[in-house]
C-alpha cells in the first residue's frame, strides 16, 4: 500500500464501454485493498439490466452518464447525471438501468466480499475479483 495518489483513467473500461451487450453489466474495480486499508471503489457500466443484490457494504454512488436507478423495498432512487445516492448495508436492492449509464460506486469496508464470503460478483471479470 502506498501513501501517494493513485490516478485511474477511463481508459481501463473504453473498450468494455464500448463493446457492452444489449443486456449487460461491467464493473472494474479500481480502488482496491492493494490500495486502501478501509475503503474501495471503481466503475459501473449498465446497459438495459435489472441486477439484484444483497448488500453487505455502505455504498456511494455518483452517476457519471445516462439514468441509474437502485431499488429499494419497492421503492425507485432514480439518478442522472451529477446525482449523488448513499446506500446503507444490509438492503436488499437492485440495480437498473433501462439504456446505458455509467456511475461510480464507492463501498466501505473495503474487504465487504471477504467479510460476507462472496466469491463472485455479477459484472467483475474474474481476473478483477479481489476478494478483500
Amino acid at each position: 500500500m502506498g501513501d501517494t495518489p493513485q490516478l485511474f483513467k477511463f481508459d481501463l473500461v473504453q473498450n468494455r464501454y464500448d463493446s457492452m451487450g444489449d443486456s449487460d453489466t461491467y464493473i472494474k474495480p479500481m480502488v482496491t485493498s492493494e490500495f486502501s486499508k478501509s475503503m474501495c471503489g471503481g466503475i459501473n457500466v449498465l446497459n438495459n439490466i435489472k441486477v439484484p443484490w444483497d448488500l453487505t457494504c455502505d455504498e456511494i454512488i455518483y452517476c457519471l452518464e445516462g439514468t441509474f436507478r437502485l431499488v429499494c423495498d419497492g421503492k425507485s432512487y432514480v439518478c442522472n447525471r451529477g446525482d449523488v445516492l448513499f446506500v446503507p448495508k444490509d438492503n436488499h436492492i437492485s440495480y437498473e438501468s433501462d439504456g446505458k449509464c455509467v456511475i461510480f460506486y464507492a463501498a466501505y469496508p473495503h474487504n465487504w466480499k471477504q467479510l460476507a464470503v462472496i466469491t463472485q460478483v455479477p459484472g467483475i471479470d474474474p481476473d478483477d475479483f479481489v476478494p478483500g
